[in-house]
C-alpha cells in the first residue's frame, strides 16, 4: 500500500490504480474454519432488524442462531459467502448492504479492532488495517492508494466461482458502510468522502449509497474506491495512543502467526506460490526451498486433504477468474499470463476448475441489469 505517492497528477477515479502486486493476492482456503462466526451473527441481525426472515442465511452457512452467536463457533470464508449470496439473492430493499455496514462496530472485530482503534493517526490506522487484513473474516480485499491530494480506500471482493455480480454489488456496498461506520467512529466527527467508484453500471441500491453519504458516484470505473481528501490521513482518532498501539500489534502479530500455522503446510505452499508467480517451482523444488523432502512434502499434504497439483490448480484458477473477471484482455493472453503455453489447454483446464468455460464465466460474471 502507498499513501505517500508524491506525484501530482489529476484527481481523475482512473488514475487511482489498484496498487502494484494486489493484482495477484494470496489464495483462499474456502473451506478451512479459521474466524468467529460474527458476521453471520451480524447479518442475522441486521436482517431481523428490518423485519426479515433471517433463517435462510443461517441455513446457507449451516448454523444455527445459537452457533452463530457463540464464541467458540468458527467458520470458513466458504459459510460467510454462502451467507451473503443467500441475502443478496432475497431481493432486499435498497440499500440494505449498506445499512449492514454501517451497524458494524470496530469493536466486534476483536484485537483487530482495538489496534484501529488505538493507532495514533488515521494514515497509521489505515496501513495496519490493509496489512493485517487476514485477521478477520472477509469476502474482499481492501487497498489503499495515495495520488496526489486525494486517497482511495478500495474495495476488491475475491474471485469465486459462485461470486456473481448482485453479490459482488452486495459486498461493495456493504464495506461502503462499515468504512464509512469505522471512520466516522474513529475520527468523532461525520465523515464526507469525496466520491464514490464502482466498476458495474449504475443500479437503484448504489445511487441510494451516494444519496446518503451525499456525494457524486462514478459508475463503469477501474476499481471500486471510496475517496477522500488526504488531509484526513493525519486526524488523530478520538481513542489513539501509540503506547496501547504498538502493543496490540504485538498481539496481533501473534495472532497471524498463529492463523498461518492453522492454515498448514497447504497454506505455506499457497502463499510462496504467489510470491513466485510465473516461475512456480516443481513439488521438488518447493520441497527444497521449505527445507523438507519431496516425499515429506507430498505426505502432509495428502493429510491435509489435498496435492500440489490442487494447490498449483487452485492459484491459477483464483488468478484467471480474477482476470476474466476484472479486465478484457482476450483468453489467449490469460492463457499466457499463468503459464499456459496453449489457449485450447486453458479452456480444458478452466472448465475442469470451475465447470466453464472462459468465456462462459465472463457472461456468468457480466453485468446484471442496472435496473436490477
Amino acid at each position: 500500500m502507498s499513501l505517500h505517492d508524491g506525484t501530482n497528477g489529476g484527481s481523475s477515479v482512473r488514475e487511482l490504480r489498484t496498487p502494484q502486486g494486489s493484482s495477484i493476492t494470496l489464495p483462499i482456503q474456502w473451506n478451512l474454519r479459521l474466524y468467529a462466526a460474527t458476521p453471520i451473527a451480524l447479518l442475522h441481525d441486521a436482517l431481523a432488524e428490518d423485519g426479515v426472515d433471517p433463517s435462510p442465511a443461517l441455513a446457507a452457512a449451516g448454523l444455527s442462531l445459537a452457533q452463530a452467536r457463540s464464541p467458540e463457533t468458527l467458520i470458513s470464508p466458504q459459510q460467510l459467502l454462502d451467507a451473503c449470496k443467500a441475502i443478496s439473492s432475497m431481493g432486499m430493499e435498497a440499500p440494505f448492504a449498506f445499512r449492514s455496514g454501517l451497524r458494524t462496530r470496530l469493536t466486534y472485530f476483536g484485537m483487530y479492532g482495538v489496534a484501529l482503534m488505538s493507532a495514533p493517526d488515521m494514515r497509521t490506522m489505515l496501513q495496519f488495517a490493509v496489512e493485517q487484513q487476514a485477521l478477520k473474516a472477509s469476502l474482499v480485499r481492501l487497498w489503499a492508494q495515495r495520488r496526489g491530494g486525494e486517497v482511495a480506500i478500495g474495495v476488491d471482493p475475491l474471485s469465486h466461482l459462485d461470486m456473481d455480480l448482485r453479490l459482488y454489488r452486495f459486498l461493495v456496498e456493504m464495506h461502503f458502510g462499515l468504512i464509512h461506520r469505522g471512520w466516522c467512529d474513529l475520527t468523532g466527527v461525520d465523515f464526507t468522502p469525496l466520491r464514490l467508484c464502482v466498476t458495474f453500471p449504475q443500479c437503484a441500491s448504489t445511487r441510494e449509497v451516494a444519496a446518503s453519504l451525499n456525494v457524486d458516484i462514478l459508475y463503469e470505473q477501474q476499481v471500486n474506491a471510496l475517496v477522500f481528501n488526504a488531509s484526513w490521513l493525519d486526524v488523530r482518532p478520538q481513542f489513539g495512543n501509540l503506547i496501547a498501539h504498538d502493543s496490540v500489534r504485538n498481539v496481533c502479530a501473534n495472532l497471524a502467526a498463529q492463523l498461518k500455522e492453522q492454515s498448514g503446510l497447504a497454506g505455506r505452499i499457497g502463499e510462496s506460490m504467489v510470491t513466485q508467480y510465473g516461475r512456480i517451482p516443481s513439488v521438488r523444488g518447493m520441497a527444497s526451498a521449505l527445507g523438507m523432502s519431496e516425499r515429506e512434502v507430498r505426505r502432509k499434504l495428502r493429510a491435509e486433504g489435498t496435492s500440489y497439483r490442487e494447490i498449483y490448480d487452485d492459484v491459477r484458477s483464483q488468478v484467471a477468474m480474477k482476470y476474466l473477471r476484472d479486465t478484457t484482455l482476450p483468453v489467449e493472453s490469460i492463457a499466457a499470463a499463468i503459464g499456459f503455453d496453449d489457449a485450447a489447454n486453458f479452456r480444458r483446464a478452466f472448465r475442469r476448475w470451475t465447470g466453464k468455460t472462459p468465456t462462459e464465466y465472463r457472461t456468468f460474471i457480466a453485468p446484471l441489469n442496472a435496473a436490477s
